[in-house]
């Protein structure tokens, strides 16, 4: 069985989020919160192509394909104002100009009123509802989207931005890195083989079979520590990572290094070393849910755990959410696995006579033995597969 570790992690968030996309096939939409690290990555694409001199200007660039790509050009420069005056107003906060009433520092200006008012006195409020109006005209921007002092969609384009100038100095130079998003394979988890994309490949200087992974991390966070970036899916997954057998991008034996790259505040942590049992345990029984397709929506914790989530207006939208108790996805997994099971009998039996008697009586004797199991179902349904394949009307 093989799981994409954005499956597992996307399971292990909402099972019915997963089910969304994987299990309907439903495409995720595309959201404003989705575009930061989106545009950080084609950034990195354009750079390390040699297409911008920093990463910063390939950022810039990335957005303004877009906004080309949204068929208005001009909404480029709005975005780049917009992105200039806010970091104006925070750089104020970061430098101790704006405090506290009692002295101190504001651990969150963008929650202030001191930064609501600054705001709207420099026209950005103003701004920045015209530019969520068109987000919204694009199905970018949920229509109830919370009020805000500026822009959800210029706050996406000057939170990038900030990232891309913030970790910039640290980034591995163009001509060390072996590939970007290359793909690779965990093996040794039982029935399970993770999928995984690598976001930078680098050479160990001191070994040469051996390769430093880059894992970058894009989740809004004011802070990151080593131990939470240690327990993460894709570190553990990435240190355990090997060459995938239909596209290896560069070969090598093992990892010997993962840096975890945390873009919003720039922190970047080493590790060596990782758990591999806590990502076997989890995998086991992520990969089980995913098997019996059991599916628990996450917004029966409440309403604020999905508001960032792509698939919202599926289970919220209209009546969705009085509906979804008519979605079982055990049922429509046991339906499935019916199914195949049946053309697959009767394919193979083809009419033959003898053979359809002698699997009657082997179904008799293992239906006996599993009569109050739950492979009932499924050997009733071989059954009516097999008396349809002896009917000779069918």
């Amino acid at each position: 069985m093989d799981i994409a570790i954005d499956d597992l992690r996307s399971y292990a968030r909402c099972p019915l989020e997963w089910f969304w996309e994987r299990r309907l096939g439903i495409p995720r939409p595309q959201t404003i919160t989705a575009l930061v690290p989106a545009a950080i990555r084609a950034g990195l694409d354009f750079f390390y192509e040699g297409h911008a001199p920093d990463l910063t200007t390939a950022v810039g660039l990335v957005w303004q394909d877009w906004c080309e790509g949204w068929g208005d050009a001009a909404l480029a420069g709005d975005l780049a104002r917009y992105a200039a005056g806010r970091a104006k107003i925070l750089n104020l906060f970061a430098a101790g100009h704006v405090q506290r009433p009692g002295g101190g520092r504001y651990a969150v200006p963008e929650m202030t009123n001191e930064y609501r008012q600054r705001m709207h006195a420099a026209g950005l409020t103003k701004l920045g509802r015209q530019l969520d109006e068109f987000a919204r005209t694009h199905a970018l921007l949920a229509a109830d989207e919370d009020d805000r002092p500026g822009s959800a969609m210029g706050d996406a384009v000057a939170q990038s931005l900030a990232a891309a100038e913030r970790c910039a100095p640290d980034l591995p130079a163009r001509e060390i890195v072996l590939g970007r998003q290359a793909p690779y394979q965990v093996e040794g988890l039982g029935t399970v083989r993770l999928i995984g994309q690598a976001d930078l490949l680098l050479p160990d200087a001191e070994a040469s079979e051996a390769v430093v992974v880059e894992v970058h991390d894009f989740e809004s966070a004011p802070w990151m520590r080593a131990g939470i970036a240690g327990r993460d899916l894709r570190v553990i997954a990435a240190s355990l990572g090997k060459p995938t057998e239909t596209t290896p991008i560069v070969a090598w034996e093992r990892v010997s290094q993962v840096v975890y790259r945390h873009w919003p505040t720039g922190q970047v942590y080493r590790f060596r070393e990782t758990n591999s049992g806590h990502l076997l345990g989890l995998v086991a029984s992520i990969a089980r849910g995913m098997r019996q397709q059991v599916v628990v929506p996450r917004a029966v914790t409440g309403y604020e755990h999905c508001r960032a989530c792509a698939y919202r207006p599926e289970c919220w939208d209209g009546a969705n959410w009085d509906t979804l108790p008519l979605i079982d996805a055990g049922l429509l997994g046991a339906a499935e696995a019916l199914r195949t099971t049946m053309h697959g009998l009767r394919g193979s039996l083809a009419g033959d006579h003898a053979v359809v008697q002698r699997m009657r009586r082997f179904l008799d004797t293992l239906e006996a033995a599993v009569a109050q199991s739950e492979l009932a179902a499924v050997l009733a349904a071989s059954r009516h597969a097999l008396e349809a394949s002896h009917d000779p009307d069918n």
